[in-house]
């Protein structure tokens, strides 16, 4: 039977130093899918992979993996990432089966975002998915799962309002500046790194008054493209940081292994600038700059993790709305959970449906070989057979089909009696596939 597991952490488990471990980049999650399958014998997987979240769904491979599917994917994110298996439990969740379903439904609809109701974590998700997909990660039972939880993240959001309204991570950087600076107008804003959370912020900056936008990149010719949507400077980054000199705000989102600004570098730039204020965002994860940059006077620095009270103060008029998108979810999830029971035990009426016809056509001709007939009698001696065989099969079929809408738990234990008693081997499954 298909059995559909997930591990993971986010922000409301774990902090960001536990988080930033656990992190892949798309080389990473490539090797890793290739690694579920082919050594951890998984059917199928999806990782998922962001700034406040790190999760694996997998289906289970009953006839390969020889202890339960929760452990083999914790053993995988304990052994790849080097992480103790105690403090791995002691910072993720594990889901099974209609919990799974749940969570990715509420994941992809935002209801487990730091911010309910954003709109990236759908595009975050899809992306992870086809990542998958290419790679050969994801088959029959999470390609179903992941396009009914699209469908389920795009219901909500036209039947509700959890969207409505300019809250984002983005947003949140924006209200912390205005609390330092009372007003961003001819300020000056460094972005380092040019990814989509970098242009989002440098938006809601540049709509709330600021007047200059620096855009610092490895790559100079992404600086360019980014900074010409603002009017900006582009900048090309090599660890040189006099670009900082006029920048009152720094936002940095970048992929880089290790921190892109640390405290000496920015020291000598804060005295350069005669130690006018600075408010450095670090929306990286893992992060891009040294902690230890708060302890520079005048320097605000903060991470992902301290936005989350900004973003509490203005998802207040979303609770409401949250809560008509969980009763969505909850009703989503069963009915998906339902169809999957079903989808499992089709097969199997099928096999059986299937084994009975094959005798009995067989036991027809056999008849009609050693009778002369007419092709009346034979019309009427095969409708008679195959009457036979859906009268036998009917309550065996029926019964089998309501204890999965019933959501009888024995349902597999059913099939697998059923199975074994009349031997429905793989000639049937491959019939039907």
């Amino acid at each position: 039977m298909n059995n559909i597991v997930s591990i993971g952490t986010s922000h409301h488990i774990a902090p960001i130093e536990f988080r930033e471990k656990l992190a892949f980049s798309e080389e990473q999650l490539i090797e890793s899918l290739h690694n579920l399958r082919n050594s951890y014998h998984l059917k199928e997987a999806v990782i998922l992979s962001t700034c406040n979240r790190v999760e694996v769904y997998a289906v289970a491979n009953p006839q390969m993996i020889t202890e339960s599917p929760t452990k083999t994917l914790l053993d995988f994110l304990s052994h790849y990432h080097r992480i103790g298996a105690d403090i791995l439990k002691k910072w993720s969740y594990l889901h099974q089966n209609i919990e799974a379903i749940q969570h990715l439904f509420r994941v992809t609809s935002s209801l487990d975002s730091m911010v309910v109701g954003e709109s990236q974590i759908l595009g975050q998700v899809k992306e992870a998915y086809d990542i998958s997909r290419s790679a050969g990660g994801s088959g029959t039972i999470l390609n179903r799962l992941f396009t009914k939880a699209f469908s389920v993240g795009k219901r909500i959001r036209t039947e509700t309002t959890i969207a409505s309204g300019a809250v984002s991570i983005s947003y949140a950087a924006v209200e912390l500046a205005k609390k330092i600076f009372n007003t961003l107008e001819q300020k000056t804003v460094a972005i380092i790194g040019a990814g989509e959370m970098s242009e989002l912020t440098a938006k809601h900056l540049v709509a709330n008054g600021v007047s200059k936008v620096i855009v610092a990149n490895r790559t100079y010719e992404r600086a360019v493209n980014l900074a010409k949507k603002f009017n900006g400077i582009p900048v090309s980054y090599d660890e040189n940081l006099d670009f900082l000199i006029d920048a009152d705000i720094v936002i940095s989102s970048t992929e880089a292994p290790n921190y892109m600004i640390q405290r000496k570098p920015l020291a000598d730039i804060m005295r350069k600038r005669k130690h006018k204020y600075m408010f450095l965002i670090d929306i990286a994860v893992p992060r891009d700059i040294d902690p230890d940059v708060s302890k520079i006077n005048h320097a605000f620095l903060y991470n992902i993790d301290d936005l989350e009270a900004v973003v509490a103060s203005n998802l207040k008029d979303r609770y409401e709305e949250a809560d008509r998108a969980e009763k969505i979810v909850t009703q989503e999830a069963q009915r998906f959970h339902d169809q999957l029971q079903i989808l499992e035990v089709n097969p199997t009426i099928k096999a059986l449906h299937q084994q009975f016809q094959d005798i009995a056509d067989v036991e027809i001709q056999e008849c009609l070989n050693l009778a002369n007939l007419s092709k009346t009698q034979e019309s009427a001696i095969t409708s008679m057979a195959n009457a036979i065989v859906k009268k036998l099969l009917h309550h065996p079929v029926q019964n089998l089909r309501h204890s999965v809408n019933d959501g009888n738990a024995d349902h597999s234990q059913y099939v697998h009696a059923l199975r074994e008693l009349f031997a429905l081997d793989e000639k049937y499954d491959k019939e039907q596939e």
